[in-house]
């Protein structure tokens, strides 16, 4: 484990450090709310521009007289620095401050936002965009890591509420917003209105947010080699997943980026396990907490993303709508994810997020469930009572399984799980719209019989511009849609496995067990200083005995681990939490765990043998027209 700031034996309780917490002048409600302000302004900037880019790209290509495979890679190259940068970020957070890297990754997307709208060609624009990722990959783990520091675990539920309103509802509201400014004013001002956000972002953070820092990092160096191995392998995930819809799983632009990149993380893993400093400290997953959030939020965002993916593509392809009416239905998902969160985070604090999670993952389900059943003629008013159910789902899931992530975790490891946590959510993200992208392909195909030359079936909208007569479309697009349900049915299933695994989330200790632990701690390392004494002033010598000088030390130091973790834990109760052991889970919980997990796996089962289950095409209008004819002749 990596060394924490406690103690030294012997030293005042009323000196004691606070352990990652800040002084006792900004930790009470007004500072972390702050705080909380503060990074909500950087985080929406961040993630707004990571979906508002994609609808003006066909407006880029034209302007720029260049392709489209080219132009996709103002998208690409985004999201590759992201990556790039994303595992460096707990690093620089302990060693330079949460303060200093928050402003500087603020002020790097700033600049790059501005230098994309002087942009003069696409090679310019990518150039840039790169600029852009790398500011824009540090501003949500170390913007995460900043209010985990400032608040206790028991508090953190409420204070993720804050932060997951731009990651849920800006996959939304992006395309509206960046349809509207593409068609009403010029591509160029969805870069400009970074500006003023960036400013202030720049301005608040300066003024209001405080510098937080772990001391016993300032001195810390980069590891290089873990650099070296890890920023490629995620580089290179990312750009396989993001090269199979287009070149499909088995192309060389497809497997040799994964192959590399998962052969790169192998190695990263293997030498940071033994690694004092580690870049990333992956040995924060022997923390079944921590893991078990790690794992349900790769779930998660395998099965959410994916989902996101599909719902623009059947509004705009299949039932015709246009990029702004088509985010003014999506906004329902984003409207009704933002109501439910702060309720989300005050049960989630209350409760425990394993109360919390299986109910949001049951919204989420019946909302896709229902999603199952679309069809072109499907009204707006029906598809926005569906996304409001799903957005619900979200809102009572994402939250309370990030903040469920760090309340058993030490604070010295909050920043460097940060990292651990994007990287994941970063990567299943991509992961999630590659196979959504995949079996949405391959489930249009499966229902469409051979279609009339020149139409493309890749996702509907080649069969909707077509000139076709009216009863031959409407017969395409139903069978297209009949696609969209059965990659529903896929996501559905691949949503089954987050029931088991939200049963092994943790809550909050409470102020109680805390204290209780610490109680513990302290009576315990009395008794071992009394007996250290004790055998330093002959006490065995009188019996005849003779103990070994090094059991003694060894004594002795176990008696100042003890004293040292009970001042701490006195001093900052809860928010040192992670210094007291989780017990392990009772049989009972086992045991649900387990029907959970076998019923699960049963539903996905079935559920993803739905979606793949041969279908019955029905001929086309005019085939049926022949046959009706053939016995009058």
């Amino acid at each position: 484990m990596r060394p924490e700031v406690v103690p030294r034996l012997g030293q005042p309780l009323a000196s004691a450090p606070r352990v990652g917490m800040p002084s006792s002048a900004t930790r009470g409600l007004e500072y972390k709310w702050i705080a909380a302000g503060v990074v909500l302004v950087g985080a929406i900037m961040a993630i707004l521009d990571q979906t508002v880019v994609n609808v003006a790209l066909p407006t880029l290509e034209k302007d720029f007289a260049t392709s489209l495979t080219d132009i996709q890679w103002v998208v690409t190259a985004y999201a590759l620095a992201l990556a790039a940068v994303i595992p460096t970020s707990g690093w620089l957070t302990d060693r330079f401050g949460s303060k200093w890297v928050f402003f500087t990754s603020q002020a790097l997307f700033t600049v790059g936002s501005a230098l994309c709208g002087l942009a003069w060609s696409d090679t310019a624009l990518i150039g840039f965009r790169i600029l852009q990722g790398l500011g824009g990959g540090l501003i949500m783990p170390v913007g995460m890591a900043t209010v985990m520091r400032v608040t206790r675990p028991d508090e953190r539920g409420r204070l993720m509420a804050v932060l997951g309103f731009p990651m849920l509802v800006a996959p939304v509201l992006g395309p509206t917003l960046g349809g509207w400014l593409v068609q009403s004013v010029s591509w160029r001002l969805i870069f400009y209105i970074n500006l003023p956000i960036g400013i202030v972002g720049c301005l608040m953070t300066a003024f209001f947010l405080r510098d937080q820092r772990e001391p016993h990092a300032e001195r810390e160096r980069l590891d290089l080699l873990g650099f070296l191995l890890v920023t490629p392998a995620v580089v290179g995930l990312v750009y396989g997943l993001s090269q199979a819809g287009t070149y499909g799983w088995e192309s060389v632009q497809t497997v040799a980026p994964l192959i590399a990149g998962a052969v790169l993380l192998a190695a990263f893993c293997l030498y940071e396990v033994r690694q004092p400093a580690p870049l990333i400290d992956i040995r924060v997953f022997r923390d079944a907490a921590f893991s078990a959030s790690i794992g349900l939020n790769f779930l998660i965002g395998l099965a959410l993303f994916g989902a996101i993916f599909l719902l623009p593509l059947f509004l705009q392809q299949v039932q015709g709508y246009g990029a702004f009416d088509a985010g003014l239905i999506l906004a329902a998902q984003g409207v009704s994810a933002g109501i439910v969160m702060p309720v989300s985070g005050m049960l989630t604090d209350r409760f425990g997020a394993a109360r919390v999670v299986p109910f949001g993952l049951a919204l989420l389900a019946a909302g896709t469930l229902w999603l199952t059943t679309i069809a072109p003629g499907t009204s707006s008013r029906e598809l926005v009572a569906m996304l409001a159910v799903r957005g619900a789902g979200m809102g009572f899931t994402m939250m309370p399984i990030m903040s469920a992530a760090y309340v058993t975790l030490r604070p010295a490891q909050i920043a460097r799980a940060t990292s651990v946590s994007n990287v994941v959510q970063r990567v299943a993200s991509a992961l999630g719209v590659a196979v959504m992208a995949t079996v949405l392909s391959n489930r249009i195909t499966a229902n469409l019989p051979p279609l009339p030359a020149g139409v493309s079936a890749a996702s509907g909208g080649g069969i909707a511009s077509a000139h076709l007569s009216a009863p031959l479309q409407h017969y395409l697009l139903t069978q297209v849609a009949r696609g969209f349900d059965d990659a529903f049915w896929v996501a559905l299933g691949l949503s089954m496995l987050c029931f088991p695994m939200a049963l092994l989330l943790r809550r909050a200790m409470r102020p109680g067990e805390v204290r209780a632990y610490a109680l513990k701690r302290l009576a315990e390392g009395i008794v071992l200083v009394l007996a250290v004494r004790r055998l330093r002033a002959g006490g065995l010598d009188r019996l005849g005995l003779h103990l070994d000088p090094a059991a003694v030390r060894s004594i002795s130091a176990a008696a100042a681990a003890r004293l040292e973790d009970a001042v701490v834990l006195l001093r900052a109760g809860t928010a040192a939490a992670g210094l007291v052991p989780q017990p392990r889970l009772s049989l009972p919980r086992r045991v649900g765990v387990g029907v959970t997990l076998v019923a699960a796996v049963v539903c996905m089962a079935l559920a993803i043998g739905h979606g793949y289950q041969a279908p019955q095409v029905p001929p086309p209008p005019a085939i049926q027209h022949q046959q009706s004819m053939s016995p009058a002749g």
